[in-house]
């Protein structure tokens, strides 16, 4: 082996060892982001389907995605979120696109769609009728 062979060799992986340093990075940060999304999905749904009135349940579920999503995603995020409140659930849903890295890391982690689509659903709680059956 001649001297100086090995730094060579290593200047020559280093573009791939440290592009596969950055994939896995960001790959993490997205989902992490992925996750907090749904979680503040799970949130809203469940928080909403605690209350009878249904316009309380629409400003506790806003209220949970507002406690979980700003400030807490990684990434820059644009995106909407719709409740709807029914007799028997409360349905919400998150749609929105993620804004994370440039160029060529974006288009690589994201296979070209940044765009994301999640909705959750819960039963609301009927507390009079609850009340009746455990009174049986």
């Amino acid at each position: 082996m001649a001297k100086g062979s090995l730094t060579i060799e290593l200047t020559l992986l280093m573009p791939f060892i440290m592009g596969g340093f950055i994939f896995i990075l960001f790959s993490g940060f997205i989902m992490h982001d992925k996750c907090m999304v749904n979680k503040a999905c799970l949130s809203a749904a469940l928080r909403g389907s605690e209350e009878s009135d249904d316009s309380e349940a629409i400003h506790r579920a806003q209220e949970a995605i507002s406690e979980v999503l700003p400030g807490h995603l990684i990434g820059k995020w644009t995106y909407d979120t719709n409740v709807d409140i029914g007799r028997d659930e409360v349905r919400v849903t998150f749609e929105g696109s993620a804004q994370m890295g440039g160029g060529l890391i974006r288009r690589v982690l994201s296979a070209g769609s940044t765009e994301h689509s999640y909705e959750c659903k819960s039963g609301r709680f009927r507390e009079a009728e609850y009340l009746r059956e455990n009174r049986k």
